[in-house]
């Protein structure tokens, strides 16, 4: 008889080893790192703005005809989107509910965008932005405020006043 030697058993397959990024691709990795962590944290800051709460309307000849009908005078706000002063006022100032207690109260609010509406800049001599004017039934101003505000109740003393 023969005896038959034992056969060792097949090499095990070796792990494919991964290769760590390359040096040149480092930077674009930060890049998109970087890019990701700014959109998440405009993302964050777009749902946590609190809402407005003073209702503007846009349609100024319809509020003129509603202050006509109402004896109510009109709260004309001009704005932009490129307005640091308006956003910020926007996220601070309109969301004060005595605020829009006081212009609900007494006037029709109506916002228009600066750039849309070029005609309007020239008929009230516009010159900067924010821009507020409290405006009798036929469109006159009666009040000009040519800024912003800081807080809800500087505002709301501009109206009284």
């Amino acid at each position: 008889m023969t005896e038959s030697q034992p056969t060792a058993p097949p090499p095990l397959p070796q792990p494919i080893k991964s290769k760590p990024p390359s040096v040149p691709l480092r930077p674009v990795i930060f890049i998109m790192a970087v890019f990701v962590g700014v959109f998440a944290v405009v993302a964050a800051s777009k749902l946590w703005t609190p809402a407005e709460r003073v209702q503007w309307r846009g349609d100024l000849p319809a509020a003129l005809a509603e202050s006509r009908a109402s004896d109510k005078p009109v709260l004309l706000y001009f704005t932009a989107d490129w307005c640091g002063p308006c956003q910020w006022m926007k996220r601070n100032v309109f969301t004060d509910d005595a605020l829009a207690v006081a212009v609900h109260g007494r006037f029709i609010p109506v916002r228009i965008d600066h750039d849309q509406r070029p005609d309007l800049i020239v008929r009230y001599q516009v010159e900067g932005i924010p821009w507020f004017a409290v405006l009798d039934p036929d469109g006159n101003p009666t009040r000009k405020l040519e800024r912003g505000v800081e807080t809800p109740q500087e505002l709301v003393g501009w109206l009284k006043g």
